[in-house]
Protein backbone atom coordinates (compact mmCIF):
# COMPACT_ATOMS: atom_id res chain seq x y z
CA UNK A 1 0.00 0.00 0.00
CA UNK A 2 1.10 3.11 -0.75
CA UNK A 3 1.55 6.04 1.46
CA UNK A 4 -1.67 8.16 -0.60
CA UNK A 5 -3.86 5.55 -0.60
CA UNK A 6 -5.41 6.68 2.53
CA UNK A 7 -5.17 10.27 1.79
CA UNK A 8 -3.81 12.50 4.57
CA UNK A 9 -2.21 9.87 6.61
CA UNK A 10 1.33 8.48 6.21
CA UNK A 11 1.18 4.48 6.07
CA UNK A 12 3.90 3.38 8.72
CA UNK A 13 3.41 -0.68 8.24
CA UNK A 14 0.97 -2.94 7.82
CA UNK A 15 -0.49 -4.65 10.90
CA UNK A 16 -2.41 -7.41 10.22
CA UNK A 17 -4.69 -8.88 7.49
CA UNK A 18 -7.43 -10.83 7.63
CA UNK A 19 -10.55 -12.50 5.38
CA UNK A 20 -12.28 -9.14 5.08
CA UNK A 21 -9.92 -6.21 6.15
CA UNK A 22 -6.56 -5.19 6.50
CA UNK A 23 -4.98 -3.03 9.29
CA UNK A 24 -2.62 -0.62 9.04
CA UNK A 25 -0.76 1.76 11.23
CA UNK A 26 -0.52 5.59 10.34
CA UNK A 27 0.46 9.00 11.29
CA UNK A 28 -0.37 12.15 10.28
CA UNK A 29 1.40 15.63 11.39
CA UNK A 30 -1.64 17.38 11.61
CA UNK A 31 -4.92 16.76 13.76
CA UNK A 32 -7.29 17.66 11.05
CA UNK A 33 -6.11 15.16 8.98
CA UNK A 34 -8.39 12.69 10.77
CA UNK A 35 -11.08 13.79 8.19
CA UNK A 36 -9.61 11.48 5.73
CA UNK A 37 -11.72 13.24 2.85
CA UNK A 38 -9.60 14.07 -0.15
CA UNK A 39 -11.37 17.74 -0.50
CA UNK A 40 -9.82 18.64 3.10
CA UNK A 41 -6.65 16.88 2.76
CA UNK A 42 -5.81 19.13 -0.30
CA UNK A 43 -6.60 21.99 1.58
CA UNK A 44 -4.41 21.43 4.53
CA UNK A 45 -0.89 21.58 4.70
CA UNK A 46 1.08 19.48 7.18
CA UNK A 47 2.64 20.95 10.16
CA UNK A 48 6.15 19.67 10.75
CA UNK A 49 5.77 21.58 14.17
CA UNK A 50 3.07 19.35 15.39
CA UNK A 51 3.67 15.83 16.82
CA UNK A 52 2.24 13.51 14.85
CA UNK A 53 -1.17 11.62 15.74
CA UNK A 54 -1.10 7.94 15.47
CA UNK A 55 -4.34 6.21 14.29
CA UNK A 56 -4.94 2.55 13.00
CA UNK A 57 -6.87 2.20 10.12
CA UNK A 58 -8.70 -0.58 9.41
CA UNK A 59 -9.04 -0.80 5.97
CA UNK A 60 -12.56 -3.26 4.30
CA UNK A 61 -11.50 -4.62 1.27
CA UNK A 62 -13.48 -4.37 -1.87
CA UNK A 63 -16.73 -6.20 -2.20
CA UNK A 64 -17.09 -6.63 1.55
CA UNK A 65 -20.77 -6.82 2.57
CA UNK A 66 -21.69 -3.37 3.76
CA UNK A 67 -23.99 -4.85 6.15
CA UNK A 68 -21.01 -6.00 7.82
CA UNK A 69 -18.92 -2.82 8.06
CA UNK A 70 -22.34 -0.82 9.29
CA UNK A 71 -22.90 -3.87 11.95
CA UNK A 72 -19.30 -3.16 13.33
CA UNK A 73 -19.77 0.95 13.26
CA UNK A 74 -22.83 0.47 14.75
CA UNK A 75 -21.73 -1.83 17.64
CA UNK A 76 -18.30 0.53 18.06
CA UNK A 77 -20.97 3.81 18.18
CA UNK A 78 -23.38 2.17 20.61
CA UNK A 79 -20.99 0.45 23.20
CA UNK A 80 -19.23 3.69 23.51
CA UNK A 81 -17.30 3.77 27.26
CA UNK A 82 -14.11 4.75 28.46
CA UNK A 83 -12.73 1.24 28.32
CA UNK A 84 -13.83 0.55 25.05
CA UNK A 85 -12.00 1.29 21.51
CA UNK A 86 -13.23 4.48 20.35
CA UNK A 87 -14.23 4.95 16.44
CA UNK A 88 -13.03 8.16 14.87
CA UNK A 89 -14.22 8.33 11.57
CA UNK A 90 -15.90 6.36 8.73
CA UNK A 91 -14.92 6.82 5.39
CA UNK A 92 -13.08 5.36 2.06
CA UNK A 93 -9.68 5.17 0.67
CA UNK A 94 -9.48 6.17 -3.21
CA UNK A 95 -10.57 3.17 -4.52
CA UNK A 96 -13.33 3.31 -2.35
CA UNK A 97 -12.82 1.08 -0.10
CA UNK A 98 -14.57 1.60 3.09
CA UNK A 99 -11.98 1.93 6.36
CA UNK A 100 -12.72 3.06 9.86
CA UNK A 101 -10.09 5.10 11.93
CA UNK A 102 -9.86 3.85 14.64
CA UNK A 103 -7.68 5.38 18.11
CA UNK A 104 -4.32 3.67 18.44
CA UNK A 105 -3.63 1.88 22.05
CA UNK A 106 0.05 0.83 21.84
CA UNK A 107 1.18 -0.75 24.99
CA UNK A 108 0.33 -4.09 24.32
CA UNK A 109 -2.26 -6.79 24.70
CA UNK A 110 -3.45 -8.69 28.01
CA UNK A 111 -1.89 -11.82 26.62
CA UNK A 112 1.21 -10.10 25.66
CA UNK A 113 1.55 -8.56 29.42
CA UNK A 114 0.66 -11.97 30.97
CA UNK A 115 3.64 -13.70 28.96
CA UNK A 116 6.13 -11.27 29.87
CA UNK A 117 4.59 -10.41 33.36
CA UNK A 118 4.85 -13.98 34.68
CA UNK A 119 2.89 -12.59 37.83
CA UNK A 120 0.94 -10.20 39.12
CA UNK A 121 0.15 -8.42 42.74
CA UNK A 122 -3.49 -8.99 43.85
CA UNK A 123 -3.85 -5.17 42.88
CA UNK A 124 -3.04 -5.06 39.26
CA UNK A 125 -5.50 -7.97 39.08
CA UNK A 126 -8.32 -5.87 40.39
CA UNK A 127 -6.79 -2.77 37.88
CA UNK A 128 -7.30 -5.29 35.19
CA UNK A 129 -10.48 -6.93 35.74
CA UNK A 130 -12.90 -4.23 37.42
CA UNK A 131 -13.05 -1.97 34.41
CA UNK A 132 -13.65 -4.54 32.04
CA UNK A 133 -16.48 -5.58 33.99
CA UNK A 134 -17.74 -2.07 33.87
CA UNK A 135 -17.66 -2.09 29.89
CA UNK A 136 -18.76 -5.09 29.07
CA UNK A 137 -21.48 -4.21 31.21
CA UNK A 138 -21.48 -0.85 30.04
CA UNK A 139 -21.94 -2.38 25.90
CA UNK A 140 -24.66 -5.07 26.87
CA UNK A 141 -26.68 -2.53 28.53
CA UNK A 142 -26.20 -0.72 24.82
CA UNK A 143 -27.71 -3.79 23.42
CA UNK A 144 -24.34 -4.91 21.88
CA UNK A 145 -23.09 -8.35 22.05
CA UNK A 146 -18.93 -8.05 21.58
CA UNK A 147 -18.14 -12.14 21.01
CA UNK A 148 -14.90 -11.50 21.39
CA UNK A 149 -14.34 -11.36 24.92
CA UNK A 150 -10.72 -12.88 25.32
CA UNK A 151 -6.75 -12.29 26.57
CA UNK A 152 -6.29 -10.83 22.57
CA UNK A 153 -8.72 -8.53 22.25
CA UNK A 154 -8.06 -6.81 25.29
CA UNK A 155 -5.15 -3.95 25.31
CA UNK A 156 -3.76 -1.09 27.18
CA UNK A 157 -2.86 2.51 26.63
CA UNK A 158 -0.01 4.07 27.95
CA UNK A 159 -1.48 4.66 31.21
CA UNK A 160 -2.33 0.81 31.62
CA UNK A 161 -6.11 1.28 31.05
CA UNK A 162 -7.15 -1.74 29.93
CA UNK A 163 -9.90 -1.42 26.45
CA UNK A 164 -12.17 -3.81 24.59
CA UNK A 165 -10.83 -3.78 21.01
CA UNK A 166 -12.07 -6.30 18.86
CA UNK A 167 -15.88 -6.23 17.45
CA UNK A 168 -15.72 -7.78 14.32
CA UNK A 169 -17.86 -10.19 15.17
CA UNK A 170 -20.46 -8.00 17.82
CA UNK A 171 -23.45 -8.16 17.64
CA UNK A 172 -26.77 -5.70 17.73
CA UNK A 173 -29.88 -6.02 19.16
CA UNK A 174 -32.33 -3.74 17.45
CA UNK A 175 -33.87 -2.42 20.93
CA UNK A 176 -32.41 -1.83 24.24
CA UNK A 177 -32.43 -5.42 26.16
CA UNK A 178 -34.41 -5.32 29.02
CA UNK A 179 -33.03 -6.92 32.65
CA UNK A 180 -34.67 -9.83 31.86
CA UNK A 181 -33.28 -10.42 28.48
CA UNK A 182 -29.78 -9.70 29.95
CA UNK A 183 -30.33 -12.51 32.60
CA UNK A 184 -31.31 -15.29 29.48
CA UNK A 185 -30.42 -13.58 25.97
CA UNK A 186 -27.63 -16.43 24.71
CA UNK A 187 -25.48 -14.03 23.14
CA UNK A 188 -24.63 -11.69 26.50
CA UNK A 189 -24.47 -15.09 28.62
CA UNK A 190 -21.21 -16.15 26.37
CA UNK A 191 -20.00 -12.69 26.64
CA UNK A 192 -19.87 -13.36 30.68
CA UNK A 193 -18.75 -17.13 29.87
CA UNK A 194 -15.49 -15.63 27.99
CA UNK A 195 -14.81 -13.17 30.49
CA UNK A 196 -14.56 -15.37 33.10
CA UNK A 197 -12.14 -17.54 31.38
CA UNK A 198 -10.26 -14.20 30.66
CA UNK A 199 -10.55 -13.11 34.13
CA UNK A 200 -9.66 -16.06 35.39
CA UNK A 201 -5.96 -16.00 33.13
CA UNK A 202 -5.41 -12.99 34.93
CA UNK A 203 -6.25 -14.29 38.76
CA UNK A 204 -4.03 -17.69 37.70
CA UNK A 205 -1.07 -15.08 37.97
CA UNK A 206 -1.69 -13.49 40.90
CA UNK A 207 0.84 -14.20 43.74
CA UNK A 208 0.30 -13.45 47.53
CA UNK A 209 -0.37 -14.60 50.70
CA UNK A 210 -2.67 -17.82 51.89
CA UNK A 211 -5.74 -15.77 52.26
CA UNK A 212 -5.71 -13.76 49.48
CA UNK A 213 -5.10 -16.33 47.41
CA UNK A 214 -8.29 -18.05 49.18
CA UNK A 215 -9.88 -15.29 48.12
CA UNK A 216 -8.91 -15.26 44.68
CA UNK A 217 -9.83 -19.13 43.97
CA UNK A 218 -13.41 -18.02 45.26
CA UNK A 219 -13.35 -15.62 42.80
CA UNK A 220 -12.57 -17.79 40.18
CA UNK A 221 -14.84 -20.26 40.87
CA UNK A 222 -17.42 -18.22 41.30
CA UNK A 223 -16.94 -17.01 37.65
CA UNK A 224 -16.66 -20.59 36.30
CA UNK A 225 -20.11 -21.35 37.94
CA UNK A 226 -22.64 -21.93 34.29
CA UNK A 227 -25.33 -20.55 37.05
CA UNK A 228 -24.01 -17.45 37.62
CA UNK A 229 -24.14 -16.18 34.53
CA UNK A 230 -27.87 -15.49 34.52
CA UNK A 231 -27.76 -13.64 38.33
CA UNK A 232 -29.58 -9.96 37.62
CA UNK A 233 -26.84 -8.28 39.37
CA UNK A 234 -24.02 -10.48 38.13
CA UNK A 235 -21.52 -7.34 37.82
CA UNK A 236 -22.36 -6.06 40.71
CA UNK A 237 -21.72 -9.57 42.62
CA UNK A 238 -18.57 -9.60 40.46
CA UNK A 239 -17.00 -6.32 41.63
CA UNK A 240 -17.93 -7.11 45.09
CA UNK A 241 -15.75 -10.62 45.23
CA UNK A 242 -13.51 -8.67 43.19
CA UNK A 243 -12.57 -6.17 45.68
CA UNK A 244 -12.70 -8.85 48.42
CA UNK A 245 -9.06 -9.26 47.27
CA UNK A 246 -7.72 -6.30 48.23
CA UNK A 247 -7.63 -2.72 46.88
CA UNK A 248 -6.33 -1.57 43.02
CA UNK A 249 -3.06 -0.50 42.25
CA UNK A 250 -1.39 0.67 39.34
CA UNK A 251 -0.49 -1.55 36.86
CA UNK A 252 2.86 -1.96 35.40
CA UNK A 253 3.45 -2.89 32.09
CA UNK A 254 7.57 -3.80 31.75
CA UNK A 255 8.28 -7.03 32.58
CA UNK A 256 10.57 -8.00 35.65
CA UNK A 257 13.67 -7.80 35.95
CA UNK A 258 13.98 -11.38 36.31
CA UNK A 259 11.78 -12.04 33.47
CA UNK A 260 13.78 -9.71 31.26
CA UNK A 261 17.01 -11.85 32.38
CA UNK A 262 15.72 -15.36 31.87
CA UNK A 263 12.89 -14.65 28.82
CA UNK A 264 14.10 -15.54 25.41
CA UNK A 265 14.79 -12.59 23.19
CA UNK A 266 12.03 -11.74 20.40
CA UNK A 267 12.06 -9.23 17.55
CA UNK A 268 9.55 -6.17 18.59
CA UNK A 269 6.10 -6.26 17.09
CA UNK A 270 3.44 -3.71 17.35
CA UNK A 271 0.08 -4.19 18.98
CA UNK A 272 -2.67 -2.64 17.57
CA UNK A 273 -6.76 -3.16 17.80
CA UNK A 274 -8.17 -5.86 15.88
CA UNK A 275 -4.69 -7.63 16.63
CA UNK A 276 -6.60 -10.87 16.45
CA UNK A 277 -6.45 -10.33 13.11
CA UNK A 278 -4.56 -12.98 11.11
CA UNK A 279 -1.49 -12.31 8.99
CA UNK A 280 -2.29 -13.21 5.73
CA UNK A 281 0.57 -15.20 3.93
CA UNK A 282 2.15 -14.89 1.07
CA UNK A 283 1.41 -16.81 -1.61
CA UNK A 284 2.72 -20.71 -1.51
CA UNK A 285 5.39 -22.51 -3.69
CA UNK A 286 3.00 -25.16 -4.94
CA UNK A 287 0.52 -21.93 -6.08
CA UNK A 288 3.66 -20.58 -8.06
CA UNK A 289 4.65 -23.48 -9.57
CA UNK A 290 1.25 -24.07 -10.98
CA UNK A 291 1.15 -20.45 -12.33
CA UNK A 292 -1.72 -18.85 -11.98
CA UNK A 293 -3.35 -16.32 -13.12
CA UNK A 294 -2.84 -13.38 -10.92
CA UNK A 295 -6.98 -13.27 -10.55
CA UNK A 296 -7.69 -16.86 -9.63
CA UNK A 297 -4.39 -16.77 -6.64
CA UNK A 298 -5.64 -14.19 -4.95
CA UNK A 299 -9.13 -15.27 -5.13
CA UNK A 300 -7.52 -18.85 -3.60
CA UNK A 301 -5.53 -17.15 -1.21
CA UNK A 302 -8.35 -15.04 -0.16
CA UNK A 303 -10.64 -18.48 0.11
CA UNK A 304 -7.97 -19.83 2.63
CA UNK A 305 -7.85 -16.95 4.62
CA UNK A 306 -11.35 -17.29 5.30
CA UNK A 307 -11.09 -20.88 5.81
CA UNK A 308 -8.70 -20.30 8.37
CA UNK A 309 -10.55 -17.38 10.39
CA UNK A 310 -13.47 -19.26 10.38
CA UNK A 311 -11.65 -22.19 11.88
CA UNK A 312 -10.14 -20.38 14.32
CA UNK A 313 -13.08 -19.04 15.60
CA UNK A 314 -15.25 -22.24 15.84
CA UNK A 315 -11.73 -23.79 17.71
CA UNK A 316 -11.75 -20.55 20.00
CA UNK A 317 -15.47 -21.25 20.68
CA UNK A 318 -14.84 -24.51 21.74
CA UNK A 319 -12.25 -23.99 23.80
CA UNK A 320 -14.17 -20.92 25.62
CA UNK A 321 -17.11 -23.09 26.25
CA UNK A 322 -14.87 -25.80 27.76
CA UNK A 323 -12.22 -23.70 29.48
CA UNK A 324 -14.85 -22.54 32.67
CA UNK A 325 -15.56 -26.49 33.02
CA UNK A 326 -13.95 -27.83 36.00
CA UNK A 327 -10.58 -30.39 35.75
CA UNK A 328 -12.63 -32.74 38.50
CA UNK A 329 -16.02 -31.93 36.35
CA UNK A 330 -13.91 -33.36 33.11
CA UNK A 331 -12.41 -36.54 35.41
CA UNK A 332 -15.79 -37.14 36.83
CA UNK A 333 -17.66 -37.05 33.24
CA UNK A 334 -14.90 -39.67 31.87
CA UNK A 335 -15.33 -42.08 34.78
CA UNK A 336 -19.04 -42.62 34.08
CA UNK A 337 -18.52 -42.60 30.30
CA UNK A 338 -15.77 -45.46 31.52
CA UNK A 339 -18.62 -47.13 33.86
CA UNK A 340 -21.24 -47.22 31.20
CA UNK A 341 -18.92 -48.92 28.81
CA UNK A 342 -17.69 -50.88 30.96
CA UNK A 343 -21.33 -51.78 31.86
CA UNK A 344 -22.87 -52.40 28.79
CA UNK A 345 -20.03 -54.98 27.37
CA UNK A 346 -20.46 -56.79 30.68
CA UNK A 347 -24.60 -57.14 29.66
CA UNK A 348 -23.95 -58.00 26.33
CA UNK A 349 -20.78 -60.55 27.35
CA UNK A 350 -23.87 -61.94 29.94
CA UNK A 351 -26.62 -62.22 27.28
CA UNK A 352 -24.43 -63.93 25.00
CA UNK A 353 -22.92 -66.68 27.45
CA UNK A 354 -27.02 -67.18 28.40
CA UNK A 355 -27.49 -67.66 24.46
CA UNK A 356 -24.71 -69.97 24.31
CA UNK A 357 -25.78 -72.05 27.16
CA UNK A 358 -29.24 -72.15 26.09
CA UNK A 359 -28.17 -73.24 22.58
CA UNK A 360 -26.16 -76.17 24.47
CA UNK A 361 -29.20 -76.72 26.85
CA UNK A 362 -30.99 -77.16 23.86
CA UNK A 363 -28.73 -79.26 22.39
CA UNK A 364 -28.03 -81.73 24.71
CA UNK A 365 -31.77 -81.77 25.63
CA UNK A 366 -32.26 -83.04 21.72
CA UNK A 367 -29.53 -85.38 21.59
CA UNK A 368 -30.51 -86.99 25.07
CA UNK A 369 -34.24 -87.34 23.33
CA UNK A 370 -32.80 -88.81 20.05
CA UNK A 371 -30.84 -91.32 21.90
CA UNK A 372 -33.70 -92.30 24.12
CA UNK A 373 -35.50 -92.84 21.10
CA UNK A 374 -33.03 -94.73 19.61
CA UNK A 375 -32.57 -96.98 22.37
CA UNK A 376 -35.74 -97.42 23.00
CA UNK A 377 -36.03 -98.94 18.96
CA UNK A 378 -32.96 -101.12 20.22
CA UNK A 379 -35.03 -102.60 22.87
CA UNK A 380 -37.93 -102.89 20.90
CA UNK A 381 -36.18 -104.37 17.88
CA UNK A 382 -34.28 -107.01 20.31
CA UNK A 383 -37.42 -108.01 22.39
CA UNK A 384 -40.74 -106.64 20.97
CA UNK A 385 -40.67 -107.96 17.48
CA UNK A 386 -39.72 -111.28 17.81
CA UNK A 387 -42.66 -111.81 20.22
CA UNK A 388 -45.10 -109.90 17.61
CA UNK A 389 -43.85 -111.90 14.94
CA UNK A 390 -45.45 -114.78 16.58
CA UNK A 391 -49.11 -113.66 17.91
CA UNK A 392 -51.10 -115.69 18.00
CA UNK A 393 -54.11 -116.11 16.21
CA UNK A 394 -56.59 -116.38 19.10
CA UNK A 395 -57.12 -112.39 20.20
CA UNK A 396 -57.56 -113.06 23.47
CA UNK A 397 -54.52 -114.59 23.84
CA UNK A 398 -52.82 -111.55 21.30
CA UNK A 399 -54.32 -108.71 23.39
CA UNK A 400 -51.93 -109.21 26.87
CA UNK A 401 -48.52 -109.51 24.74
CA UNK A 402 -50.04 -106.27 22.89
CA UNK A 403 -50.87 -104.11 25.85
CA UNK A 404 -47.25 -105.56 27.81
CA UNK A 405 -45.50 -104.02 24.47
CA UNK A 406 -47.51 -100.81 24.36
CA UNK A 407 -46.63 -100.63 27.81
CA UNK A 408 -42.92 -100.92 27.36
CA UNK A 409 -43.07 -98.19 24.53
CA UNK A 410 -44.51 -95.64 26.96
CA UNK A 411 -41.65 -96.12 29.49
CA UNK A 412 -39.07 -95.90 26.86
CA UNK A 413 -40.90 -92.96 25.03
CA UNK A 414 -40.32 -95.06 22.20
CA UNK A 415 -42.67 -93.23 19.31
CA UNK A 416 -41.11 -96.25 17.05
CA UNK A 417 -41.92 -98.77 19.43
CA UNK A 418 -45.77 -97.59 19.24
CA UNK A 419 -45.05 -98.30 15.89
CA UNK A 420 -45.25 -102.13 15.73
CA UNK A 421 -48.17 -102.15 18.42
CA UNK A 422 -50.91 -99.57 16.34
CA UNK A 423 -50.11 -98.91 12.59
CA UNK A 424 -49.41 -95.31 11.81
CA UNK A 425 -52.28 -93.14 11.36
CA UNK A 426 -54.66 -94.82 13.48
CA UNK A 427 -56.88 -93.18 16.73
CA UNK A 428 -54.43 -95.40 19.27
CA UNK A 429 -51.09 -94.34 17.25
CA UNK A 430 -52.15 -90.77 17.67
CA UNK A 431 -53.43 -91.05 21.47
CA UNK A 432 -50.19 -92.79 22.32
CA UNK A 433 -48.01 -90.48 20.73
CA UNK A 434 -49.77 -87.54 22.43
CA UNK A 435 -49.09 -89.51 25.82
CA UNK A 436 -45.42 -89.07 24.87
CA UNK A 437 -44.76 -85.59 24.02
CA UNK A 438 -46.78 -84.33 26.75
CA UNK A 439 -44.30 -87.15 29.35
CA UNK A 440 -41.57 -85.26 27.46
CA UNK A 441 -42.66 -81.87 27.75
CA UNK A 442 -42.37 -82.48 32.05
CA UNK A 443 -45.76 -84.45 32.14
CA UNK A 444 -46.32 -87.75 33.54
CA UNK A 445 -47.71 -90.98 32.37
CA UNK A 446 -51.39 -91.28 33.40
CA UNK A 447 -52.27 -94.14 35.16
CA UNK A 448 -55.78 -94.84 33.77
CA UNK A 449 -53.85 -94.52 29.91
CA UNK A 450 -52.23 -98.26 31.25
CA UNK A 451 -54.67 -101.50 30.55
CA UNK A 452 -55.00 -104.74 32.87
CA UNK A 453 -55.43 -107.59 30.46
CA UNK A 454 -56.54 -109.98 33.31
CA UNK A 455 -59.45 -107.26 33.70
CA UNK A 456 -60.65 -107.71 30.21
CA UNK A 457 -64.12 -109.18 28.62
CA UNK A 458 -64.10 -109.95 24.90
CA UNK A 459 -67.24 -107.79 24.01
CA UNK A 460 -67.79 -108.12 20.89
CA UNK A 461 -66.18 -109.81 17.27
CA UNK A 462 -67.09 -108.97 14.04
CA UNK A 463 -64.85 -111.11 11.00
CA UNK A 464 -61.23 -109.03 11.79
CA UNK A 465 -62.17 -106.93 14.56
CA UNK A 466 -62.51 -108.00 18.18
CA UNK A 467 -63.89 -104.79 21.03
CA UNK A 468 -62.67 -105.69 24.34
CA UNK A 469 -64.15 -104.22 27.66
CA UNK A 470 -62.13 -103.68 30.75
CA UNK A 471 -64.20 -104.27 33.93
CA UNK A 472 -63.70 -101.30 36.99
CA UNK A 473 -66.53 -101.44 39.35
CA UNK A 474 -65.48 -98.39 40.42
CA UNK A 475 -66.17 -95.80 37.21
CA UNK A 476 -69.08 -95.73 35.02
CA UNK A 477 -68.05 -96.45 31.92
CA UNK A 478 -65.12 -98.57 31.67
CA UNK A 479 -62.05 -98.58 29.38
CA UNK A 480 -62.76 -100.22 25.98
CA UNK A 481 -59.84 -101.55 23.08
CA UNK A 482 -60.52 -102.55 19.60
CA UNK A 483 -58.28 -104.73 17.66
CA UNK A 484 -58.15 -105.79 14.11
CA UNK A 485 -56.18 -107.90 12.20
CA UNK A 486 -54.35 -107.22 9.74
CA UNK A 487 -51.50 -108.53 7.48
CA UNK A 488 -49.05 -108.22 10.06
CA UNK A 489 -51.55 -109.99 12.74
CA UNK A 490 -53.64 -108.68 15.33
CA UNK A 491 -53.01 -104.71 16.07
CA UNK A 492 -54.41 -102.05 17.85
CA UNK A 493 -56.63 -99.90 16.55
CA UNK A 494 -57.95 -97.54 18.95
CA UNK A 495 -59.20 -97.72 22.69
CA UNK A 496 -60.70 -95.34 24.75
CA UNK A 497 -60.10 -94.71 28.82
CA UNK A 498 -62.15 -95.30 31.50
CA UNK A 499 -65.11 -92.52 32.56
Amino acid sequence: MTDDTVVGYRTVRALSEGGSARLILVHTHHPEHNNVTTERAASVQPDRSVSPVIRAIKRFYIGTATKQVLNEVDCLSRAVGEHIAAIDDLAASIDDSPILVLRWAGAGSLRRLLRERRSLRPGEAITIIAPLVGALTCAHGAGVAIGEVNVDAVHFDDTGRPFFTDFGVARLRATIPTPAELQHDEAFRDDRRQFATLANSVLAAVHGDREGLRVVRGLSEWLSEEANTAVHDWDQQVEQRLFDIGAPEPLRLTPDTTDVATATPKAPRLIAAFDSIGVAPASTEARSVLALPPWLDNHIAEVARSARLSLGRSFRGVAAWCRPVRTRTWVVAAIGIICVLAAGTIIVAEAAVREDSLITSTRSSESDRESESASGADHLSSNAPDSLEVLPSDPVLALPVLLTTRYGCLRDLSVVCLESVSPVGTPAYSSDTAIVDAILAGGELPPEALFDAASSVELQQLGDSVLFEFVDGDVSKPASVLLVKGEAGWRIRSYTLPE
